[in-house]
């Protein structure tokens, strides 16, 4: 039997940094695992990306359209005839969707993330939640938005969660990173509260203000307490952050460090004592992994697919985003056990998240999805 032609469209997956292009890239990886298993053939076009990362994808397997969309949406819907099923990364590529569906009636999966499809669609991206020959949601919060405001019918959804980076380097021991500390300030005794994200206007979701305006209750009881905030941030964004920090007096009290290279990533995490992103529009999280990997205990919003990152509560503590109490009252739990935390119960927290979120569960989950009961 000749292996299933797959053909996997995305936007970007190596030109850019976030969560999808972590999905994509994790996703690009699997592909070419099972492939070099013998199960699939793949091929992949993107329209932002010049080239393919070879850790990931064989850069000659994988077409980057360098920006031109025109070109990009031409090219697939050509180059989809010659395949069994297409895989569309992000519902923006609606419109090559429905044309494949309707110049060859080939099997189309659709890829959902989150707030793009929270709200209610129309026109050709409502045209191809309901042509999808099957739709991956990356969390139960999505599948669960999807059912309600896109009434599309449960048999066509299927939760496909994320997954830890194979090549993110989780550490063995979980040593607090003292040179980190000594960077920005800090000693050894400073309890440190961090998170890890993009800060734009127009992602406000993300929770950073509701940590920050919970820090004058939680210094009554951390006198030394710093956030740190660590990831890109625009300059609206930042400004709007730092009048909410005048306004309560918070000056020192907030560092905001900005992009931090990827080798920097672990240490960040083992220079702090919780991760904490209390979102509202979260579409999974990756970072909540990452961050439990490397030991540390997680607080998320419970409001949104962040609650599919921390297996609903079994991982880490969820709250209410807009309830500062709760907030308040998780930090101080989290803080007050992590003076107390041992190795061994950082090392089940990492391993407990590497058996649900880890790499070859992730392929085997895309190898059910693919070849099903051909397998």
């Amino acid at each position: 039997m000749q292996p299933k032609k797959i053909l996997f469209l995305n936007l970007t997956a190596f030109s850019q940094t976030g969560g999808i292009e972590k999905f994509n890239k994790c996703f690009l990886k699997a592909l070419h695992s099972l492939e070099t298993d013998g199960i699939i053939y793949s091929e992949s076009f993107s329209a932002y990306d010049h080239a393919a990362d070879e850790d990931y994808y064989p850069a000659s397997k994988y077409t980057g359209f360098k920006k031109r969309r025109w070109l990009f949406a031409l090219r697939s819907v050509l180059k989809a005839k010659d395949f069994d099923e297409v895989i569309l990364g992000h519902i923006n590529l609606a419109v090559i969707g429905c044309s494949i569906k309707f110049l060859y009636q080939k099997k189309v999966l659709l890829i959902t993330h989150g707030i793009e499809v929270w709200k209610p669609l129309a026109g050709i991206k409502k045209n191809i939640t309901e042509r999808a020959d099957l739709i991956l949601a990356v969390s139960d919060f999505t599948k669960s938005k999807l059912l309600q405001v896109q009434q599309v019918h449960e048999n066509r959804i299927l939760i496909f969660p994320d997954t830890l980076d194979p090549f993110f380097a989780f550490p063995w021991q979980f040593r607090r990173n003292t040179d980190l500390r000594k960077r920005y300030g800090l000693n050894e005794n400073t309890p440190v509260l961090f998170t890890l994200t993009r800060l734009a206007d127009n992602e406000q979701y993300k929770g950073c203000d509701r940590v920050i305006e919970c820090l004058p209750q939680l210094v009554q009881y951390y006198p030394q307490l710093k956030y740190v905030v660590s990831g890109k941030f625009d300059a609206k964004e930042k400004k709007r952050l730092d009048r909410i920090i005048r306004a309560l007096e918070l000056e020192g009290r907030v560092i905001f460090t900005g992009f931090i290279k990827e080798e920097e990533v672990v240490p960040h995490f083992l220079m702090a004592d919780v991760f904490i992103m209390p979102s509202s529009g979260e579409g999974f999280g990756i970072v909540f992994i990452e961050a439990m990997t490397c030991g540390l205990p997680v607080i998320a919003g419970s409001r949104d697919g962040s609650a599919d990152a921390l297996r609903n509560g079994e991982l880490g503590t969820l709250v209410d985003p807009d309830n500062k109490e709760e907030i308040v009252d998780a930090v101080r739990e989290a803080l007050d056990e992590k003076s107390q935390a041992s190795e061994s119960k950082k090392y089940r927290l990492q391993r407990k998240a590497l058996k649900y979120f880890g790499f070859e569960q992730y392929k085997k989950r895309l190898k059910e999805v693919l070849a099903g009961d051909e397998v």
